[in-house]
């Protein structure tokens, strides 16, 4: 019996011995707590170093597949990849690129003037396309007075807007209780840059070039500038921006100004062009303008933005045309018929 209580007593003490052992291994975890901060450190940089910003051609083409998904409506969408850097010079052109998008030129009946300037959607009339800058309506004239009538009515021209100012284009094909009412058949939706939209508190671009054109022989220069400034907590922005852009046009061509009218030859009535012209245009053109937008988000969910643009297209231009007018020509007795002289 005295053997049992021994062993048992040698037990009891030997595991206190162990226990008393284990929370003094315990008490001291400086060397884990070291190793655990230090796996925590290199977790995060190689989270750090994970993220990844898309920025470039790959940047503009997730921004408007990303804008696709999260709109209401059949929505087409083109982003610029950088400032100024649309896919295209001309607003017109890029939306060309799109589907059920067609580009015309503002003088239907006389052919393209430059560039194209008016935008139509599914073939309609560009009359029926509503035309929005930052979801407020814009009206424009043109400098030729027949683009007035005819198709052209009441859309609007596109050579007043320069790709600079363009920080997203959203063409909308159907309507939506928020759009401005007038698009019948569709709504081009042009988003200039925001303040707030920029990495860095300070950002400045200037941007030279220059166009030249074949038939004047001359180059004209092209220049845009922007400024931005927003604060440290990205809830107040302010934005300048200015182009100054020229171009030399030209055009040599032939021309039927009075339509054809009917004669009578050996018993045929046969039609001949009424004034054929030898036709040489010339033109300088001076768009200049800028815009501003000072914007403020005072909470997450509100956020408000003041902007305003102007844009001026000065486009002085001669036209010269050697005619002849094959009516006073028949009606003098004369004859325009080969083998005959008028």
């Amino acid at each position: 019996m005295s053997y049992r209580k021994s062993l048992l007593a040698a037990s009891i003490v030997a595991g206190l011995c162990l226990s008393g052992a284990l929370n003094a291994q315990d008490s001291n975890p400086t060397s884990d707590n070291s190793s655990t901060s230090t796996a925590q450190q290199q977790k995060d940089k190689i989270k750090q170093l994970a993220a990844v910003t898309v920025v470039g051609i790959r940047g503009s083409e997730e921004l408007s597949l990303d804008t696709k998904r999260a709109a209401n409506s059949h929505v087409e969408v083109v982003s610029a990849e950088d400032i100024g850097k649309l896919p295209a010079k001309n607003v017109a052109d890029t939306l060309a690129q799109l589907p059920g998008v067609n580009i015309s030129s503002s003088s239907a009946s006389e052919g393209a003037f430059d560039e194209a300037d008016r935008v139509s959607l599914r073939g309609t009339n560009p009359s029926m396309t509503q035309t929005l800058i930052n979801g407020h309506s814009v009206g424009t004239g043109d400098w030729f007075v027949l683009s007035q009538v005819q198709t052209v009515g009441r859309s609007v021209s596109y050579s007043l807007l320069p790709s600079e100012i363009v920080s997203q284009v959203v063409v909308h094909k159907t309507s939506e209780a928020r759009l401005v009412e007038g698009g019948s058949a569709g709504t081009v939706d042009i988003l200039t840059r925001k303040p707030l939209d920029y990495a860095k508190p300070f950002t400045g671009s200037v941007s030279l070039g220059g166009v030249y054109s074949t038939l004047p022989g001359k180059t004209e220069p092209q220049f845009s500038g922007l400024v931005n400034w927003k604060n440290d907590d990205n809830t107040f922005g302010v934005l300048l921006e200015g182009f100054y852009e020229k171009r030399a046009l030209q055009r040599d061509g032939q021309e039927v100004v009075g339509g054809y009218l009917p004669t009578t030859l050996d018993g045929r009535t046969v039609y001949y062009p009424n004034e054929i012209g030898n036709a040489l245009f010339q033109q300088k053109r001076t768009r200049k303008g800028g815009s501003i937008d000072i914007e403020w988000k005072p909470a997450d969910n509100l956020t408000l933005d003041l902007n305003g643009f102007y844009s001026k297209l000065q486009a002085d231009n001669i036209n010269t045309n050697y005619m002849l007018w094959t009516s006073n020509v028949l009606g003098a007795g004369g004859s325009i018929m080969p083998g005959y002289s008028c």
